[in-house]
């Protein structure tokens, strides 16, 4: 349940973040920075701050959190980041308690987003939306931001603004839930300070390509 949710965020974020192809001066989303902070509920609790910046090309998150699941219980603090560079997107993920991580190339990206060339970041994402499986279903107010619901194959949901921030996103599996709630938006922010940064973060990469089978 923990990958099927971590591959739902990486794929929600990759679909209303990038918008076309490597190229440096193409706008991958429509605004330059901005970050929004959310709260988690459901067997996830706790509280994530979320960055984009330069245009989508780069997104970074803090999460702090805790996971139950079957009375279970794990802790989270963990950093993301996502990231285009030389026509490649990497995502690289940091354990904020021992100050480890891993760095991955994405190999569906260069796919995805030659898919994207000539089309603008609404038009790309709302294309995204609808391959999978993605409905509107109405329309909604939450902490003052407007917002177009959609439901999504697999029971996920999500409420997304004009300029493609997602204030609200939740997703349900055998009885085991997440949601995401905005309770701040910024724009015109890139977001708190060293959020994008590694620091002096011990970093392994990784071949995705090869966990994958492709």
């Amino acid at each position: 349940m923990k990958l099927y949710l971590g591959t739902f965020i990486i794929f929600f974020c990759m679909a209303f973040c990038f918008a076309t192809s490597g190229n440096a001066e193409q706008k991958f989303h429509t605004l330059k920075n901005y970050s929004v902070t959310y709260e988690l509920s459901g067997n996830t609790t706790g509280t994530k701050q979320h960055a984009s910046q330069d245009y989508g090309r780069k997104q970074c998150w803090i999460e702090k959190s805790e996971i139950n699941i079957m009375g279970n219980s794990v802790k989270k603090n963990e950093k993301v980041i996502t990231m285009v560079e030389d026509g490649d997107q990497w995502i690289i993920t940091v354990d904020l308690n021992n100050n480890t991580g891993t760095k991955m190339k994405n190999p569906m990206y260069r796919g995805i987003a030659g898919s994207m060339k000539g089309k603008d970041p609404k038009e790309y994402s709302e294309a995204i939306m609808k391959q999978m499986g993605g409905q509107v279903v109405g329309e909604k107010t939450i902490i003052g931001e407007k917002c177009t619901e959609w439901t999504l194959m697999g029971g996920a949901t999500t409420c997304i603004t004009e300029d493609l921030i997602a204030v609200e996103s939740a997703a349900n599996m055998a009885g085991i839930s997440i949601s995401e709630v905005a309770t701040e938006i910024k724009r015109n922010d890139p977001g708190p300070k060293g959020i994008c940064e590694l620091g002096d973060a011990k970093i392994e990469e990784i071949d995705l390509s090869q966990m994958m089978g492709q």
